[in-house]
């Protein structure tokens, strides 16, 4: 009996989901195409190398729904580029974020000059799609380094930033509460690009205006475009202090919001904590100034070391966001459930809602709603996602049963 047998291939009407990494020994494979014979090519090169694992055919829209509902994870994915159906620039994005050291993203079919970053294979041969599934592909173990001013520079010059959005959701009922938009950089090479590689130079260099202006600008497209006009959704905006802090900053993203008939309690701007507050009255009147125009103002990223964090509950936000560090193994230490419980009782009794960070696992899903916080965001709800994902993981998020 062939030991691979449970790789026979999928008719692409069926629609089979796959399981998780781990329920099978051998590589998770996600096939999107339309040609049974791809599968074929992928199940022969996994039995010659030896690897038994679970191979599923889809088309590029099923293919988006499986990435983008969390816990399915694929050790590969394998695009035919003729069968994308249209989907093929998401499912680009969707799985560029995702990917890491136990990740390839390959790419199956030519024509795709434009996404060099992407591991091509020419030919759906059993010896090409084998070297590919190799443990020492060379898509394993590449260096991240980060990009240099002047391509940054590049970037802003010529709107090369793009947006994803990541769900926040209440623990009461699980349902939708916002969306915080996220900056992606598209680089012309290397492809998409997180904002640990390129923020810190932004601020830097004094560019963080005319990000946050470009980021707004696409979200602000997003929300009233096709894929997000429907859900009429909070979207939460990333502010550094030294841009909430000016008036003409907040000019323009009101000349924007006007511009794009979005109503103002719509839009959080969410003060990140990349530099200390250091003047506090300045702050508390760039947060009136901003809340008298309609907007709502959360406070990011709250842990022990923020300073001043009794000014900053003083100041009239409306949300307060748990640092995600809090809850990344050291939540059972003392000190930091006591810190988490008294931070938000002073919350509440501020009138802020209070959201939990890098929420990746039930146990702590159960912990922080045992603790009275309002609403989560992590890994565990959704990873950020391409604008054209978010309804598609909004269906299968309100029908999964994995919170009950």
């Amino acid at each position: 009996m062939d030991p691979c047998a449970d790789m026979s291939g999928f008719a692409a009407s069926e629609h089979r989901s796959p399981s998780l990494l781990g329920g099978a020994e051998g590589p998770n494979i996600l096939l999107v195409c339309r040609d049974p014979s791809w599968d074929r090519a992928v199940r022969d090169a996994a039995t010659a190398i030896g690897r038994c694992g679970t191979v599923s055919l889809v088309p590029a829209d099923v293919a988006l729904r499986h990435l983008a509902a969390l816990p399915d994870y694929y050790s590969h994915l394998l695009v035919e580029n003729n069968g994308n159906e249209t989907l093929l620039d998401t499912l680009i994005q969707l799985t560029s974020n995702a990917a890491g050291s136990e990740t390839e993203m390959l790419m199956l079919g030519g024509g795709i000059d434009r996404v060099p970053f992407v591991n091509v294979i020419t030919a759906a041969t059993s010896q090409s799609v084998r070297e590919a599934l190799m443990v020492n592909s060379p898509q394993r173990g590449q260096t991240r380094t980060d990009l240099q001013l002047s391509e940054v520079r590049a970037a802003l010059e010529n709107a090369q930033i793009s947006a994803r959005y990541q769900p926040i959701v209440r623990l009461k009922d699980r349902a939708l509460a916002a969306l915080e938009v996220l900056a992606r950089l598209d680089h012309p090479v290397i492809g998409t690009v997180m904002p640990d590689r390129f923020v810190p130079q932004v601020e830097d260099a004094g560019l963080a205006e005319q990000l946050t202006e470009l980021i707004a600008a696409r979200a602000f497209a997003d929300m009233t475009g096709p894929a997000l006009s429907a859900l009429k959704t909070p979207i939460t905006i990333n502010f550094p202090l030294s841009v909430l802090l000016r008036s003409e900053a907040i000019a323009v993203l009101e000349a924007q919001r006007i511009a794009s008939g979005l109503p103002a309690e719509q839009i959080v701007v969410e003060l990140t904590e990349s530099t200390p507050v250091e003047d506090f009255v300045a702050l508390r009147k760039a947060v009136e100034h901003v809340r008298a125009l309609g907007y709502r103002a959360a406070i990011d990223d709250v842990s022990p070391t923020v300073p001043g964090l009794d000014e900053l509950l003083s100041i009239p936000f409306t949300s307060l966001k748990l640092d995600k560090d809090l809850f990344t193994g050291q939540f059972d230490d003392a000190a930091t459930t006591d810190f988490v419980r008294d931070t938000i009782r002073r919350a509440h009794e501020h009138d802020m809602q209070v959201i939990a960070e890098g929420i990746e696992t039930v146990e702590m899903w159960r912990k922080v709603k045992a603790l009275e916080v309002d609403a989560a965001q992590g890994f565990l709800i959704a990873r950020p996602l391409p604008a054209a994902a978010v309804s598609i993981w909004l269906e299968g998020w309100q029908a999964s049963s994995l919170l009950d």
